[in-house]
């Protein structure tokens, strides 16, 4: 069922959100799909556009039958209007896009493509559109991220959904930039710059603004314009802990003094078993579940982004003193291996003094591999965090987590312990020459 007409068009175009973040797994899709239903529950009349044409999905978490028409019909021209792809779904005031089925080649849309999505975008009846985007930072979904006036980045408390998350902002804010490195004056304080430090690499936005800025002052203000304009916010998903929840402004920190980028925590949303049941039932978990904690969670980010309150709902907000005392999360002991014994040996006395060799030790008394716990972690580099290469290892907001994760997942109690030695020795380690 394609979308009604308005008995009258609205005045303005509608609002554009992207949900993206660097990593596949993070629960965007059905963020996605909960925020929409919490905005269309809301009273807005809302579209939410499937646009991971790899892996479109949006039409099951909704719980809409199999489209006939979806996205790639609007890509190819087989349907000239993208409100003719709009499907009503079963939330009142909220239509779906589907990119089910979407062909190979849809999935890296062709400039002209791109250019006629966004036109059509900004056309629709609606008041707010989400663009549910693919994971990982290709040009295609960067371009699609940027269209948007607020970007939304899903990330999980896993080093590494934080570092995709990371990369995926870097990304953005270089590709965001690109636009306007178009400009003549500024494309061409850029080929001078590249002619001064063609051997020096620039590191972040701001350090190339300001290496802009020396040769070109009026050259830097549309960059540094550019670069103030992009600010978007991060929603940390599946939190389960009070250690989970600091990874939202940790990583806002490290955005910040690293790249220059600056971004807002919009949500921490707490795991909740209810979201594997609404999946399960072809529901958002507003609709199938709209007391359980997810749900009112949701809702306080939907009305916080809407404007209509900037407080969570009282049910779902954590008093301070409730995260406090929240228990730690419970250390997960490593299941030997088919054929090993299940008794656990001795480990070795704790080092602080060598915290990557003692993690070693550890792990070859319990007879693991380097592998073995690669990919119990999903950690790389293991055997430079053993060595304690630290100039092959990443930033210490990764190194803290990398660290505690090992021990944890070695059954290590002194995981807190560990990470803060590990951190102090990189610190205070001697410059590489």
């Amino acid at each position: 069922m394609a979308m009604p007409a308005p008995s009258e068009p609205l005045a303005r175009a509608p609002r554009i959100w992207a949900v993206g973040g660097g990593k596949g797994g993070v629960g965007k899709s059905v963020v996605t799909s909960s925020l929409a239903a919490a905005m269309a529950g809301l009273g807005h009349r809302v579209a939410v556009i499937d646009a991971d044409l790899g892996a479109a999905n949006l039409h099951t978490l909704l719980g809409a039958a199999r489209p006939r028409v979806t996205l790639s019909h609007f890509l190819t021209g087989e349907v000239q209007s993208l409100a003719d792809v709009m499907l009503q779904t079963s939330v009142p005031n909220l239509w779906l896009v589907s990119g089910h089925q979407a062909l190979l080649e849809m999935a890296n849309p062709k400039q002209r493509e791109k250019e006629q999505l966004s036109r059509q975008i900004q056309s629709l009846d609606v008041d707010d559109v989400l663009l549910d985007l693919g994971a990982g930072s290709a040009f295609n979904v960067l371009d699609l991220f940027l269209l948007a006036q607020r970007g939304l980045v899903v990330v999980t408390p896993e080093p590494t959904a934080i570092e995709n998350a990371e990369h995926f902002l870097r990304a953005a804010v270089y590709r965001s930039l690109r636009f306007v490195a178009r400009r003549p004056d500024v494309n061409a304080a850029i080929a001078q710059l590249r002619d001064q430090h063609h051997k020096r690499r620039v590191r972040s936005a701001q350090e190339l603004i300001a290496l802009v800025r020396e040769i070109d002052p009026s050259a830097a203000k549309p960059l540094e314009e550019r670069a103030k304009a992009f600010a978007p916010m991060l929603i940390v998903n599946q939190v389960q802990s009070v250690e989970h929840r600091r990874s939202g402004p940790e990583l806002v920190a490290s955005c910040r003094d690293r790249h220059g980028v600056s971004i807002e925590l919009a949500a921490s949303i707490d795991s909740d078993p209810s979201v594997r049941a609404a999946v399960e039932q072809r529901q958002p978990a507003v609709q199938a579940f709209p007391l359980c904690r997810f749900s009112r969670q949701i809702e306080g980010l939907a009305r916080r982004l809407l404007h209509l309150n900037p407080e969570l709902p009282r049910e779902a907000a954590p008093s301070e003193s409730d995260r406090l005392q929240a228990p730690p999360r419970p250390l997960r002991v490593l299941e030997p291996p088919a054929g090993r014994s299940t008794r656990r040996p001795p480990l070795p006395p704790l080092d602080l003094a060598e915290p990557g060799a003692y993690l070693r030790r550890c792990r070859e008394v319990l007879g693991l591999t380097l592998s073995e716990m690669t990919e119990r972690t999903r950690i790389r580099n293991l055997d430079h965090l053993e060595s304690e290469r630290f100039d092959r290892l990443p930033a210490e907001l990764y190194l803290k987590s990398y660290v505690t994760t090992y021990a944890r997942e070695l059954g290590l109690s002194e995981f807190e312990a560990l990470a803060a030695s590990y951190l102090a020795k990189c610190r205070n380690r001697a410059p590489v020459r």
